[in-house]
């Protein structure tokens, strides 16, 4: 099975020039987790995530670095729980993105790897959608599309009350 068999093709993008607590208010109603950042030309500079949200109010307890492998802050960056103003200014710079003919088994190992819940998925360069670990495991639980694409989400908790009433 490829990326493009389980990816969501619906992104949700954030202006870079988008206070902190719009991409709250964006997270809260379209009910994600993280999101491309992006700029006027709709170029790719990184993803803003609920973690980066955390961070931009407060400062990480001492001892707790903010990524396992923290890169060194770019220059003119603000350091963690400095006063944020923006999208760009609490995103990840740069994204991991895949090409969308991906095995589903290679995003997963990356995704593993690199210790993220989310990948762009690209195609032929451009942004194509996103997967995240969601969609990974919609396909071990046998369900091969995202829920954004199955028309059927709304018979969920019938499934739920039939395992129920099985028991």
């Amino acid at each position: 099975m490829l990326v493009k068999d389980v990816m969501s093709e619906d992104v949700v993008t954030v202006p870079c020039d988008l206070p902190v607590s719009e991409v709250a208010d964006l997270f809260r109603q379209r009910c994600i987790s993280g999101a491309p950042v992006v700029d006027e030309d709709g170029t790719v500079l990184g993803v803003v995530s609920q973690t980066d949200l955390m961070f931009a109010h407060r400062s990480p307890p001492s001892g707790v670095s903010r990524f396992q492998v923290e890169p060194e802050p770019a220059e003119g960056a603000p350091e963690a729980g400095a006063a944020a103003s923006s999208a760009e200014s609490i995103m990840t710079p740069g994204a991991i993105a895949v090409d969308e003919n991906t095995s589903v088994a290679a995003a997963a190992k990356a995704m593993l790897e690199r210790h993220i819940h989310r990948m762009l998925v690209t195609r032929d360069g451009k942004l194509a959608g996103i997967v995240s670990t969601m969609d990974l495991l919609r396909v071990l639980a046998g369900e091969a599309r995202p829920a954004a694409r199955r028309p059927a989400a709304k018979n969920a908790p019938a499934r739920r009350r039939d395992k129920a009433k099985k028991k």
